[in-house]
């Protein structure tokens, strides 16, 4: 079989937990849905102890084989999690016998559409921490980011060996990616990526609980800005891989999600977000994942987990969980369109050749509560504007950040385009509600055409993206 060398750099992908077939996650159920939805991979892990069910011996177990054949039979990449520990071994986080069976993985796997073999999935919460011991941020002396990044340069050297074309990425954190990186460069050497967990819990997608003087000192790690950017952790990312690793780190986020579960009852980690607003936000977060540079995005969760309403864990999906009869939940459709618009064959533009003109004063109107209840970490409130393009069109995608506030109708803005090129239409679309808005010129083009300069008035500001997509006439893009 001729090798699948993989092309999801720019697809949007799901997290799925095929192997729960008790909780609903049946492939052959669920299938269907991913191509209606139009994502290009999934992130799924294959255990190791479900690998090495007698040492020395490895098997990959039929379920794995039934949904790994199915999302290959569909063209659809896989993010694969090799992780936790194996009782068989004297100590279960063996880095050695983790190694040999992350290296078995990569060798059998080499003809599957595998985008990246992520090694491990969050140490701090599942057993590295509580195995060894340590400070949770990895500052100061801390076994177990230690023996961690031990692990990562055993497995990672082993994939390799088997796979010198597979792409290896680890998640150890945020705070803990940097510490790792300045303490333990040498068992980096082999990592391709590093991959983020970006929830922002209970802040809009643009504010992360990172950065700032007091969680900078606790965490020991300057990983965000002051204003807690989602933009700026990725961007720090580079910059301390640059330093310290001496080279250019690739970028991944592979979980983040917004549950929309009851929270009154007994407020936990998250925000309990009504299903219109995880609709908003996780849209609002995949586009930052582009314009950050993250490669194959993965939003937490395919599917709900259970149908308990008071339960987090149980709300993050896209669509409902099989006892629901899988049903669609208003995040699905503004994914699905955000896809669509995007295609595969998108590129972000850094410096957008146009730019918005809303009047502060009309963003201050609708959020008056903010001056009564200030909310000193949330610092990004305002007009955002992002560029993409494709082969015949360029599309702008603005909103408004910051919290969902719907007692008021959004501020109105213009999109100016100076040196526009021929432009053979223009439609806009809310993604998370589908509306189609007019599209309301200044100087209405006298020709078929428009050219030259676009002025769009009267775009409203929601905080649902608008995607404004420009049809280039003959296909011909000018970034001038």
């Amino acid at each position: 079989m001729t090798r699948v060398i993989s092309p999801y750099r720019n697809s949007i992908g799901v997290c799925t937990h095929f192997e729960s077939r008790e909780l609903g996650w049946k492939i052959e159920n669920l299938l269907p849905v991913l191509l209606e939805l139009g994502i290009g991979h999934v992130r799924q892990e294959i255990k190791w102890e479900w690998v090495e069910k007698e040492k020395g011996v490895y098997v990959i177990p039929a379920i794995s084989r039934q949904w790994m054949d199915a999302v290959r039979e569909a063209g659809l990449g896989v993010i694969l999690i090799l992780d936790y520990g194996n009782p068989l071994y004297d100590h279960p986080l063996d880095a050695e016998g983790f190694a040999a069976y992350a290296g078995f993985m990569a060798k059998e796997l080499r003809d599957y559409p595998t985008v990246a073999y992520e090694i491990w999935n969050e140490p701090t919460n599942f057993y590295f921490l509580k195995t060894y011991g340590g400070t949770w941020s990895g500052k100061g002396e801390c076994p177990w980011l230690d023996r961690f990044a031990e692990l990562i340069d055993a497995a990672s050297a082993a994939i390799k060996e088997a796979d010198p074309a597979a792409t290896v990425i680890a998640n150890p954190g945020e705070p803990q990616f940097f510490h790792m990186a300045e303490k333990h460069s040498q068992h980096l050497a082999r990592l391709d990526g590093v991959s983020h967990h970006p929830y922002s819990v209970r802040f809009p997608p643009e504010t992360l609980p990172l950065g700032g003087g007091d969680i900078s000192v606790e965490d020991g790690a300057v990983c965000a800005d002051d204003d807690h950017s989602f933009l700026s952790l990725f961007r720090r990312t580079i910059e301390h891989g640059e330093k310290h690793l001496g080279r250019r780190i690739q970028l991944f986020a592979t979980e983040f999600g917004f549950p929309s579960y009851n929270a009154h009852p007994a407020p936990g980690w998250f925000s309990g977000y009504t299903e219109t607003a995880q609709a908003c936000y996780l849209a609002r977060a995949v586009v930052l994942c582009l314009v950050a540079g993250v490669q194959s995005p993965c939003i937490y969760d395919l599917m709900n987990d259970g149908c308990m309403e008071q339960d987090a864990e149980h709300n993050f999906g896209l669509i409902r969980n099989e006892e629901q009869g899988y049903e669609r939940k208003p995040a699905f459709f503004a994914i699905q369109r955000l896809i669509a618009h995007l295609g595969t064959a998108w590129e972000m533009v850094n410096e957008p050749p146009a730019w918005i003109d809303v009047p502060s004063e009309d963003f201050q109107k609708g959020l008056g509560w903010q001056k009564v209840l200030p909310d000193p970490f949330v610092k990004i409130d305002g007009p955002l504007l992002y560029w993409f393009q494709t082969p015949d069109r360029c599309l702008a995608i603005l909103w408004n950040a910051g919290r969902i506030n719907g007692e008021e109708t959004p501020p109105r803005g213009r999109l100016i385009w100076e040196h526009a090129p021929a432009v053979s239409g223009i439609s806009i679309e809310d993604v998370v509600t589908g509306e189609q808005l007019a599209a309301r010129l200044e100087q209405p083009p006298s020709s078929g055409q428009y050219s030259q300069r676009i002025i769009l008035r009267d775009l409203p500001f929601r905080s649902s993206p608008l995607i404004v997509t420009f049809e280039i006439a003959g296909s011909t893009l000018s970034q001038d």
